[in-house]
């Protein structure tokens, strides 16, 4: 390796960025983190481990539980989003997602506890957690990458263009000989016109 066909310059000694300044292993490093952001998230996931989940036969504890949600963050500071919505009311991301979006795979999930107003009332909660992504990401001021990489995958968001070809055909038609010889003899008050065949005659070459 450096030798030749390596495509390193002659002299190069690798790379000589000081670890403090190296971003790959600062993110390996598991002291490099903000105290004050990781003393909130811990508390804040001490809390979802002991939130009391919802009766999802009931709408209302549904929406009570999502109350109680929104306190939770507003009081650590942590942005309300679908992975820790989930984590407090004791589901997978995956399965908030298929109830939320009416996924036939969770028409009768945990047999059929869900009443369509326990249901409806989940739609609504992951409808305001798509609110506030949409609205978080409006009001970003650096870069929106991160928020565009959470719609797609809790939202489902698209950043591609689709095209729509439309085929039509524009060949005029024609109308009817008889048609319009019909109606130019109405317009001259005359009877109307019986149009011979033509007669097609073979001529030979001379």
């Amino acid at each position: 390796m450096g030798g030749k066909g390596s495509g390193r310059k002659p002299g190069f000694k690798g790379c000589n960025v000081p670890d403090s300044k190296n971003p790959v292993k600062q993110a390996a490093d598991p002291s490099n983190v903000d105290r004050e952001v990781n003393s909130a998230v811990m508390a804040f996931g001490k809390d979802i481990m002991a939130f009391e989940e919802p009766d999802f036969a009931d709408a209302e504890s549904v929406e009570d539980a999502f109350y109680r949600y929104l306190d939770m963050c507003e009081h650590h500071g942590i942005r309300p989003m679908v992975t820790s919505m989930a984590n407090a009311f004791g589901l997978r991301r995956q399965e908030l997602w298929g109830i939320a979006v009416g996924d036939p795979k969770y028409a009768n999930w945990r047999g059929g506890i869900l009443t369509p107003k326990s249901r409806y009332a989940i739609q609504k909660c992951y409808d305001f957690l798509n609110t506030a992504w949409e609205t978080y990401l409006m009001a970003e001021k650096g870069n929106p990458v991160k928020w565009l990489f959470m719609g797609k995958n809790y939202f489902g968001m698209k950043d591609q263009t689709e095209q729509v070809q439309v085929r039509m055909d524009l060949t005029p038609q024609l109308p009817n000989p008889e048609d319009v010889a019909a109606k130019y003899a109405a317009m001259l008050g005359q009877p109307q016109p019986t149009l011979a065949e033509a007669e097609i005659v073979d001529i030979e070459d001379a």
